[in-house]
């Protein structure tokens, strides 16, 4: 068969699949889409999405989004993390001051839809416009799956169960908005510091998280999607575009050049651990593991292929990235961050693990993990401060924030940090 598992893993232990989610999301939102359009023909048809809008609620929420991003966008822009948008929300008051009470940041856990839309409309903060450049994004497909959800007033659920669960036969895969009571759960926070690691029912982040599955029905899974039409259409190469020098995105899905070889992959970090899959579309095989160890099980599964060093990407799926280099002309001014947030800060709890590791934000630069110890320079662009990016671009907001208790804290990229007194 063409997907072998390795490692030493139970294969009928059912996981929480985490941002392999993203990909089975976007698979069933386009399997519908293509019982009624030629993919082909909507993909970068930046008006197609709001063909769709047939009603008040699919309408108001697409011009969320519109008004967010500074423009219209394509299923392409969307599903390739081209849009600007950030990796997750901005830190809501809410959220605040439950982190000032001492409880774990549960931000991956939005559980009514009220909160969900206020979150949409007033804690997204872009990172820069559409078509510019790549910033892998949880709220890029979040917003798919909702929006297919308002569009044809069907749930997400039921068309997991039609494209996944019963085309494929798969007898232990769920999705879920909820934890499901048989999940495998491990507490990480102490190696990682990502959301996702948080124990908790997903709720309006199932879009991205709520996949639950077993390696044995992943094998099933993945070994049906390459026969798929629709698979074929979000791994096509010839439209990929660049998610770093070398790396390529299609639809939700990573590809790899590697000496005339095409390489498909994608990684799930979640509370359950870390489960990563890669296939040789010149070999016809691939492998699919899971461990605790994200960079272990990165190179134990690109190893089997000959190399974890990769083809530099071609130049076509690099045009948007250069024209957005060239006519870099953001608003960028120096200043520092502010003194009374400079100091040496704790992660708050994730879970119930206590963290003790010091990170550091300083007048132009934070030290976080990601997973290791990092050092980001920062700089003050259009009025938030960001980190600055190895071309000398801007990246993700850093969020400052003074509480109601005294507090202060900083939040990158949905991980939340507060100073010590």
């Amino acid at each position: 068969m063409p997907i072998t598992i390795i490692g030493d893993v139970d294969i009928h232990r059912q996981y929480c699949a985490g941002s392999f989610t993203k990909l089975v999301t976007t698979y069933v939102c386009l399997s519908l889409l293509s019982e009624k359009y030629d993919l082909n023909q909507i993909i970068d048809d930046k008006n197609f999405l709001d063909t769709l809008c047939k009603n008040e609620k699919s309408k108001h929420f697409l011009s969320i989004f519109q008004n967010k991003i500074g423009s219209q966008f394509s299923i392409r822009d969307i599903c390739s993390y081209y849009t600007g948008l950030p990796y997750t929300f901005d830190l809501s008051e809410d959220e605040l001051a439950k982190a000032d009470a001492g409880y774990p940041f549960k931000h991956h856990s939005i559980l009514d839809e009220k909160t969900f839309l206020d979150m949409c409309e007033n804690c997204i903060t872009p990172v820069y416009h559409n078509e510019s450049k790549f910033h892998y994004s949880e709220l890029s497909i979040i917003f798919l799956g909702y929006f297919i959800e308002q569009a044809y007033e069907i749930k997400i659920e039921e068309l997991y169960q039609k494209f996944i669960l019963n085309k494929f036969n798969l007898q232990h895969t769920q999705f879920s908005r909820k934890r499901t009571d048989s999940v495998y759960i491990q507490d990480l926070s102490d190696r990682y510091d990502y959301p996702s690691i948080a124990i908790l029912d997903h709720g309006y982040f199932c879009y991205s998280n709520g996949y639950y599955t077993t390696l044995a029905d992943m094998k099933i899974l993945l070994e049906n999607l390459l026969s798929e039409p629709v698979f074929h259409v979000m791994t096509d190469i010839k439209h990929a575009r660049a998610a770093s020098n070398r790396l390529l995105n299609g639809l939700a899905v990573e590809i790899r050049l590697l000496k005339g070889d095409i390489l498909y992959g994608y990684e799930g970090l979640s509370y359950s651990g870390c489960n990563i899959w890669a296939y040789s579309t010149k070999e016809k095989k691939g492998y699919l593991t899971f461990s605790n160890d994200e960079d272990a099980v990165y190179d134990t599964i690109y190893n089997n292929f000959g190399s974890t060093v990769f083809d530099v990407v071609p130049a076509y799926s690099q045009v948007l990235y250069n024209n957005f280099i060239k006519h870099y002309n953001f608003k960028t001014t120096n200043k520092n961050i502010p003194e009374e947030y400079q100091g040496s800060y704790h992660r708050v709890k994730i879970n119930e693990k206590e963290l003790n590791d010091i990170f550091t934000v300083a007048k132009d630069f934070i030290v976080i993990r990601n997973p290791d110890e990092i050092k980001y320079d920062t700089m003050y662009v259009d009025n938030y401060f960001r980190i600055k990016c190895k071309d000398n671009v801007h990246g993700v907001t850093v969020g400052l924030y003074h509480s109601k208790n005294n507090n202060h804290y900083m939040l990158f990229d949905g991980t939340l940090y507060q100073k010590i007194v």
